[in-house]
């Protein structure tokens, strides 16, 4: 492979690093969406805008899923107002864009309040220290033997029914149960 070649391939893998980069599209789509309010955002500005957000909810524990859910939320946000503004700037033009565009302001609407619940959720869940050890059921076995009579109808003494003390002390002296028992 030639020099050009291994930058080429670089470039590329760094292309899709940014492709999929949670910061990268939510700036982009809030770059996209914002340039018809007031100008222009700067890409590297827009990212790091986004970015700070993202590390804000990070710092509070939170790791990439999260991540991804907060930049769209955010972008989520931007398309409501966007498409707000511009169903109103079309209200009194005739036509129906008025009404699309306020359609789609409620829609990014709802997914963004969707979204920010999505993202409650999964800060609520509990986490692994939150979490409780199992319970292990303890199961003991009482065997009951009827007493032994003799041809008279007569108890035979010595064979009594074992009860449930003598069993657990035979099986504590059993490693597999003792340390289960006494666990």
């Amino acid at each position: 492979m030639e020099g050009s070649d291994i930058v080429s391939v670089k470039r590329l893998r760094e292309i899709a690093e940014q492709a999929v980069d949670p910061c990268v599209t939510s700036s982009a789509v809030v770059a996209a969406f914002w340039e018809d309010v007031s100008g222009a955002i700067d890409p590297q500005a827009g990212y790091e805008a986004v970015r700070d957000q993202v590390e804000a909810v990070r710092e509070s524990g939170l790791s990439g899923a999260e991540a991804t859910l907060t930049g769209q939320a955010i972008a989520l946000n931007v398309i409501f107002a966007e498409m707000a503004r511009r169903g109103q700037a079309a209200l009194h033009r005739p036509g129906n864009a008025a009404e699309k565009y306020l359609r789609l302001a409620m829609r990014a609407q709802a997914q963004c309040r969707l979204t920010l619940h999505e993202l409650r959720d999964l800060t609520e869940r509990p986490t692994r220290e939150d979490e409780k050890a199992p319970k292990y059921t303890r199961i003991e076995r009482v065997i009951v033997y009827p007493p032994r009579r003799d041809e008279e109808g007569n108890c035979v003494p010595g064979h009594q029914t074992e009860s449930a003390e003598d069993w657990t002390a035979r099986n504590n002296k059993r490693e597999c149960y003792a340390e289960r028992l006494d666990g």
